[in-house]
């Protein structure tokens, strides 16, 4: 098949999709546009990217890891301050946020503080900025009135395009949807995304998505619903090329499967719920712990944490990450208290790990989002994580008594994201899709701040007028 045809194909599938939502009358909130591209540019490939892999030039871009791609910059500036007006406008209370959310607040603010040790100041500068435009979008979404369907609405939209034009650049654009190993014997896929983890990190979202999405409307559709077809998609996609499959996106689905599966089973029983999901939180805190033992002691195949790496059908080594991590901790440990300052290790080789010269390419994160945690901010930027992290659990937890589904879907999320980040770093990356997607479950909005949209409003104030009972707006 052409290219250009498999490409039109895809296209026309992208709005079959869209159009069939509607017909279907799946909720999908307005006032997300803005969200939908930041995370749609974020799950994918930064714009600058896309203008080189097209082969248009490249403005502000000279070849210099300090100063990035101007594009890209203006991109994110400008959503950020839309966001801005957007938060402006819902007359959205900072103070009142502030009270819900202190230990976001403190770690955000530690990062900013950070800055000012950072060897590179103006990068970390730039790179905060994004992680400021994350938040403001995550919060345009959350006080949209009706925020798990504002959340799926945004996920929705975005794996409509993504995974169909991922398949769509695998097979007919090579040069963008694979990318060979050094002997050129291999090759990985990546879609539209920029690595495999990636890839199989958007599609393992897709399996959850639309796993949840089936199951809530099985009665009505059961196997007619279109979303079957994208199920099927986000799981062939999560497989991965035959020479490289992706085994951390494998693992990490079948856990989100799991957490999800078994959280609907125990829905009529909440205090049974609780007790499990805690279990699971601290089992995923234990293996957590035990990977950061192995990053330093490093146990041998024939220990018990050694067989059960090899038994998940990884080495020892958990594909050379634990050579990285003797490095890194090399680094750290010139200010292990406040770390070496926020955005301002990993920029091109010129902050980068010795051995990384000798290299092709260039390593841009640690392969663990606790230990990236450290590097960056230090043992108190990582309590302050570890802080996030249990008052968050509390108030999922609290939260199954308002909205189960919600609740759900979030403690799914969230139990996922800090699974996932025991081998692969998605923590304070600003323009990393699953710390967007986490800040929509951490984050917990005032219910005062959420501006219901004006269709929703104008149908609940003509019942309120016509003394008709209105259920109550997920919470």
């Amino acid at each position: 098949m052409p290219p250009d045809l498999a490409l039109l194909i895809g296209a026309g599938l992208v709005y079959y999709a869209f159009r069939s939502a509607r017909k279907r009358g799946v909720n999908s909130p307005p006032g997300l546009f803005w969200p939908t591209l930041w995370y749609l540019v974020v799950a994918s490939r930064m714009i600058g990217l896309w203008f080189e892999a097209w082969g248009l030039p490249l403005p502000g871009s000279n070849g210099d890891a300090t100063s990035g791609s101007l594009v890209d910059a203006l991109f994110f500036l400008v959503l950020t301050i839309v966001g801005l007006v957007i938060l402006l406008r819902r007359h959205f209370d900072w103070g009142a946020a502030l009270r819900f959310n202190p230990w976001i607040f403190a770690l955000l603010a530690f990062m900013a503080l950070s800055i000012l040790w950072s060897g590179y100041p103006f990068v970390s500068f730039k790179r905060y900025i994004k992680v400021l435009g994350s938040v403001t979008m995550a919060l345009v979404v959350l006080t949209n009135g009706q925020p798990l369907e504002s959340i799926f609405t945004v996920l929705r939209r975005c794996l409509y395009v993504h995974l169909p034009m991922s398949l769509v650049c695998i097979k007919y654009f090579r040069d963008i949807g694979v990318e060979y190993d050094y002997n050129g014997t291999s090759y990985a896929w990546h879609g539209i995304s920029t690595s495999k983890n990636d890839l199989g990190q958007v599609a393992m979202l897709g399996v959850l998505y639309f796993t949840f999405d089936i199951t809530r409307h099985w009665r009505q559709f059961g196997w007619r619903n279109f979303d079957v077809l994208y199920l099927l998609l986000a799981v062939y996609l999560l497989k991965g090329s035959e020479q490289q499959v992706s085994m951390t996106s494998v693992s990490v689905c079948a856990f989100a499967l799991l957490v999800f599966w078994r959280l609907r089973a125990l829905r009529s029983n909440l205090q049974s719920a609780r007790r499990w999901v805690l279990g699971v939180f601290y089992v995923t805190l234990c293996l957590v712990t035990f990977i950061l033992i192995h990053s330093v002691v490093f146990f041998s195949e024939n220990s018990i944490f050694g067989k059960v790496i090899t038994m998940l059908g990884r080495d020892i080594t958990l594909t050379g990450r634990t050579d990285i991590w003797h490095d890194v901790y090399g680094v750290a440990s010139s200010n292990p208290l406040f770390g070496v300052g926020y955005g301002g290790f990993w920029i091109g080789r010129l902050a980068n790990i010795q051995w990384d010269a000798n290299l092709s390419w260039v390593l841009g994160q640690a392969h663990n989002g606790y230990i990236d945690t450290y590097l960056q901010i230090g043992l108190i930027g990582s309590a302050l994580l570890a802080g996030v992290l249990f008052t968050t659990m509390r108030r999922l937890l609290a939260s199954m008594d308002e909205d189960f589904d919600f609740a759900c879907f979030r403690i799914t999320v969230f139990l996922t994201v800090i699974f996932v980040n025991s081998t692969e770093t998605t923590y304070l990356r600003g323009d990393h899709h699953l710390w967007f997607i986490m800040l929509l479950v951490v984050w917990m909005v005032p219910q005062t701040d959420r501006v219901l949209p004006k269709r929703t409003r104008e149908n609940i104030d003509a019942a309120e007028r016509a003394d008709v009972e209105v259920p109550e707006i997920s919470r």
